[in-house]
């Protein structure tokens, strides 16, 4: 599997980010240049979404997880801290599941190791066959608008028509294959409590996708492993786009905890 990767540079621990569905690396970035003087930070384009092609693979979530791993390593980069927002999430915690050797700590946004709403399998099957059928990302374009919360929408209106664009110019066959690896994926509980390393959960208060209650569900999961879980105010769900220096102070929390 070829995914497009841009590493942007700096030095000290690798960050790695996953963006979500159906976006690409681009929601990041507004949150890139503020690490980039904490850590190196590489950017991954999911299967099929940005510059990475759809793969001949398959869709499922450990597909993917083995593709940003074989990135990770063509970087020459053997351990890392894998951040992920939403989708991206599904893809970190998939890592954890497989090779948790392979990571140093985990930056959890807007995201939940279960199999659940707003990602519900035979959902998304449905929607991945409607794309199919009109060949057009028409059926996921609302999730522009949904993806932000009523702070944004009232104080940043721009981002919803950079999302809409994003969206329509994306290829309606690589959404297709990463709406059927979503629905795909396992039920990553197990590995998230079981990780050893720190994890950091971040939720946006006004996230109506994935709320703050699945944050303290998480983090119940982890017991009395290393975690921190943040809330951020006037937030919704994409929160590396619409508070990206409150999600660098989080990750910069999170970095500190590796050492």
């Amino acid at each position: 599997m070829k995914l497009n990767v841009i590493d942007h540079g700096g030095e000290g621990h690798t960050l790695v980010l996953l963006h979500a569905f159906p976006l690409d690396s681009g929601m990041y970035d507004r949150l890139v240049p503020l690490l980039v003087d904490d850590a190196r930070v590489v950017t991954i384009d999911l299967p099929g979404l940005g510059g990475s092609p759809v793969p001949d693979e398959d869709p499922s979530m450990a597909a993917v997880a083995e593709g940003v791993l074989d990135a990770i390593t063509d970087l020459g980069i053997e351990r890392s801290i894998v951040a992920g927002t939403s989708t991206g999430g599904y893809v970190a915690l998939e890592i954890a599941a497989a090779a948790p050797h392979r990571l140093e700590a985990l930056v959890l946004a807007g995201t939940t190791p279960r199999r659940i709403t707003p990602d519900v399998p035979d959902a998304r099957r449905v929607v991945a066959d409607e794309i199919e059928r009109l060949h057009s990302t028409d059926p996921v374009a609302n999730s522009a608008a949904q993806g932000l919360g009523v702070t944004a929408h009232r104080e940043q209106p721009g981002l919803v028509s950079m999302l809409r664009q994003t969206i329509a110019e994306a290829d309606p066959a690589g959404v297709t294959w990463m709406a059927r690896a979503i629905a795909d994926r396992s039920d990553t509980t197990a590995a998230l409590a079981a990780f050893p390393g720190p994890v950091g959960l971040l939720f946006g208060a006004e996230d109506d996708a994935t709320p703050p209650s699945r944050g303290q569900e998480m983090l119940d999961l982890r017991g009395s492993a290393p975690t921190i879980l943040e809330v951020l105010d006037r937030t919704g769900h994409l929160s590396a786009l619409e508070s990206p220096k409150a999600v660098a102070a989080f990750v910069l929390r999170v970095l500190a905890e590796v050492g």
